[in-house]
């Protein structure tokens, strides 16, 4: 890790923290999705923070952006708050006076808890257990909307993701498969179900009880690495199988997870033409953009160093990846890249020297809003984590989107101005 740095030759990178966490510049790229989006994902839900009025500004403009606002609510805590010994009361009376006034009362409620609570250790299991004897048609889930969980053990995102799925309780199990822990459906064109056919996934659903018959399947397809805490929670309570597919850009790597898939389902389809479709896309690709500048972003995918390793691989000329990490999964692609391609530039997204960056001053073709920011093109793959697109399916895609990009300018202000891209509520 370099104190003194926001910028990085790959070939220097020694850990998976490559830059210092300090003070910190939030680039106006406000697609990604915010704590108070994500739990919307769940069908009828209602989510309530409990929170300080500065920690509050944020979400409540989230929710309102999104249209939101009718499934969300919030209870204020003052530092009077803090000091009077009520806290617990506050937290009981104000959810209670809320849920009270929802018509009709929702079947799950989302409570979100600041980081003062538990600075002053408030008893959440008195708060739960009385909220469950008020309200027992209710399923009332726990979360937090803690800055401190941001350099914990479990990072807050993965708390949220992991809190999606606590409303399923044990059931019998069906054989059937769940999509776990994305913003976007899983794309149906991908290879992954060519070999299962089907699944439950929550982007899709548009009822509490399609939410709860997740309850009943028997494995989980997760393919973000925010959703393992989430999985292993599933297979403890729920004997749910995990299966990892992870959103990787590197062919082989392709190719043995949907060989792992295929042999734990039994089920074993040729999908010989997707990698050959892939390819001719690359190819197809490469000789209309040429040796155009190419930047990536992790907010496109959590594969950053894999998807310019792929590039590069196939004769692209990229000079920039903008990661703050390096996440598991992309140490193959670092080492690949430190060899190769040694004087690629890694960025951080959020140092604060970030805000001083010039522009680019020649044509760049950006994936992902953080590279469109920083490069300032207008040439950009809008992408927010894959955009749920997978495999080999998921680069011809790419390479579509891509080549559109270059051939099209977008309004990129206007595009990166929107809230919670594709948050349907």
């Amino acid at each position: 890790m370099n104190e003194h740095v926001a910028k990085i030759q790959v070939k220097d990178i020694q850990s998976s923290t490559p830059f210092h966490a300090g003070l910190e510049f939030t680039p106006q790229t406000r697609g990604t999705w915010t704590i108070a989006h994500t739990p919307l994902l769940i069908p009828e839900s209602h989510e309530i923070f409990v929170c300080p009025q500065g920690c509050l500004r944020g979400v409540v403009l989230s929710a309102a952006e999104a249209h939101g606002m009718d499934r969300f609510s919030m209870v204020t805590v003052t530092e009077d708050d803090l000091y009077n010994g009520k806290i617990e009361e506050l937290f009981i009376d104000g959810v209670s006076d809320i849920v009270e006034h929802l018509d009709p009362q929702p079947p799950l409620v989302m409570t979100f808890t600041s980081c003062v609570h538990h600075f002053v250790a408030i008893d959440l299991d008195l708060v739960f257990k009385e909220l469950n004897q008020r309200f027992p048609d209710i399923c009332f889930v726990e979360n937090y909307m803690n800055c401190t969980m941001r350099h914990s053990k479990v990072h807050y995102e993965s708390m949220t993701t992991k809190q999606l799925y606590a409303g399923l309780q044990p059931t019998k199990q069906d054989g059937s498969i769940n999509i776990i822990g994305n913003y976007f459906t899983l794309d149906r064109d991908s290879e992954i179900f060519q070999i299962i056919g089907d699944a439950k996934d929550l982007c899709q659903m548009r009822t509490f009880d399609e939410y709860l018959e997740m309850a009943a399947s028997s494995y989980n397809i997760y393919n973000a690495p925010v959703a393992i805490e989430c999985v292993q929670d599933l297979e403890k309570r729920l004997n749910q199988k995990p299966i990892y597919m992870p959103y990787s850009w590197d062919i082989e790597e392709i190719k043995q997870d949907e060989a792992k898939l295929m042999e734990i389902l039994g089920i074993y389809p040729d999908l010989s033409r997707y990698e050959k479709d892939a390819l001719r896309a690359l190819e197809k690709l490469h000789d209309a953009i040429k040796d155009i500048e190419i930047q990536i972003d992790m907010s496109a995918t959590p594969r950053p160093l894999s998807l310019a390793k792929l590039l590069l691989e196939h004769g692209f000329h990229v000079t920039t990846v903008y990661t703050d990490t390096i996440l598991p999964g992309e140490e193959k692609a670092l080492a690949w890249l430190q060899e190769h391609h040694p004087d690629l530039m890694v960025c951080a997204c959020v140092d604060f020297r970030c805000r001083t960056w010039q522009k680019s001053t020649t044509p760049v073709l950006a994936i992902g809003q953080k590279a469109a920011y920083y490069s300032g093109t207008d040439h950009f793959v809008n992408m927010i984590i894959n955009d749920g697109m997978y495999g080999f399916v998921a680069i011809r895609k790419l390479c579509e989107k891509m080549l559109d990009a270059y051939i099209y300018p977008k309004e990129t202000q206007r595009i990166l101005d929107v809230k919670a891209r594709g948050c349907v509520l």
